[in-house]
């Protein structure tokens, strides 16, 4: 899979989060999705419908890619990400590994990393 083709896949994942809209990143998973959050790892697209509606900490967020950086095996995203949290506007750095199944044409995994100090 070409990068850009990657790149794609990965925006529509961050498309969705600041959009509010799973439906937008559905297409782009893997039947064996896993996601991966400082919440625990939940299994398949309803674990992260589970996320969204109950374990994520931010809403209306805006994603802010500033680093992605692929190798043959996995892409990874590093950036900020800003949203209303308990108290007001919160803004954090994160880091998002994304890995791909064999036909690579689906997203497997997303393991999520924040850096909110």
């Amino acid at each position: 899979m070409s990068e850009s083709d990657r790149n794609e896949l990965i925006d529509a994942y961050f498309d969705a989060l600041d959009a509010d809209d799973l439906d937008i990143v559905r297409p782009a998973l893997a039947e064996d999705f896993v996601y991966e959050s400082p919440s625990g790892e939940l299994e398949g697209f309803s674990g992260l419908e589970t996320y969204m509606e109950e374990l994520r900490g931010l809403s209306n967020t805006t994603h802010e890619i500033t680093l992605r950086i692929h190798d043959e095996h996995a892409s990874a995203t590093e950036g900020t990400v800003t949203g209303d949290g308990d108290g007001g506007n919160v803004t954090a750095d994160f880091c998002d590994v994304f890995e791909f199944d064999e036909s690579e044409d689906g997203i497997t995994r997303i393991s999520v990393y924040l850096n909110d100090a």
